[in-house]
């Protein structure tokens, strides 16, 4: 992986880290997700528009697939997490979801876009997936005795799933039919805003409550959760996503930091050897 491609995914963790945190803060359901994706929308649209009329390019049948594919994926991410956190722990759920994530978007990647990372890759994605799997908490998971816990674990897996499938459709997309970035995700962001207002709308009081309650986390979502998501893509443009799919979830290394010094959590042994295997694994895949 080039400086370059990681300074991107580095950068792209760091502002999902910063607008999860803020999302968490807010806790809006759907309508909050409508609202912030709205706002997105605003902002990405003369981007969109001026991407358009300086490249151009040809929408066949493949591409408006992959785009509404994209769209749908998103959407249904959405609602498993938001059913994951009716159902369960946001600390069983959320872990689970980041951790296979990345773990199904490698194994699509080698199946389905023909990438085959080298020994000292496969070496590098393991360490990260192993620190990731410590880092939140996983081992402690399996000694839970709660009743929920078995939802928490679907849920959390589904949404691990739908993290994956959406990142071998963007892998796709972009490496192989040569969609533009900014055109793919200003495209699939409106249809992604269309699908969910129908169910937003719906409960238009709530839409004024988290306007009026959450207005700074909404807008500051709404900017820095485009920015992490185009600095992904244009990582995957550089890169094999078998590699991008793990180092993005540096995010969660730099949730540990946030939990520690703003939420005021425990930043026991089994995160700081995760920590460390994270770092290490990076280190593989940018010699890789």
């Amino acid at each position: 992986m080039s400086l370059e491609a990681l300074c991107l995914v580095v950068t792209g963790a760091l502002m999902h880290a910063a607008w999860n945190l803020f999302a968490k803060k807010a806790s809006g359901g759907v309508p909050f997700v409508w609202l912030f994706g709205l706002v997105s929308l605003v902002c990405a649209i003369p981007v969109g528009l001026f991407t358009w009329f300086h490249t151009p390019q040809a929408l066949d049948i493949k591409i408006c697939a992959v785009i509404m594919a994209s769209a749908v994926v998103h959407v249904l991410y959405s609602v498993v997490l938001q059913k994951g956190y009716q159902k369960s722990d946001f600390s069983i759920v959320y872990p689970l979801a980041r951790g296979t994530g990345p773990l199904f978007s490698i194994i699509a990647a080698v199946l389905f876009l023909g990438e085959m990372p080298t020994t000292l890759g496969w070496f590098g994605i393991a360490s990260i997936v192993f620190g990731i799997l410590l880092i939140t908490g996983i081992p402690q998971l399996f000694r839970n005795t709660h009743d929920h816990l078995s939802e928490g674990m679907l849920w959390g897996t589904m949404t691990g799933v739908s993290i994956a499938a959406y990142t071998i459709i963007d892998g796709y997309s972009i490496k192989v039919l040569g969609v533009s970035p900014i055109l793919y995700y200003v495209s699939g962001l409106a249809l992604r805003t269309i699908l969910l207002a129908p169910g937003a709308l719906r409960s238009r009081h709530l839409l004024k409550d988290q306007w009026s309650q959450n207005r700074r986390y909404i807008i500051a979502v709404g900017i820095l959760s485009p920015c992490a998501y185009m600095l992904i893509l244009y990582a995957i443009q550089q890169a094999p996503l078998s590699y991008v799919a793990p180092v993005r979830e540096l995010s969660m290394l730099f949730g540990v930091f946030i939990g520690a010094r703003l939420l005021r959590e425990q930043y026991v042994f089994s995160r700081i050897f995760g920590t460390a295997l994270m770092v290490l694994g990076v280190i593989m895949l940018i010699r890789a």
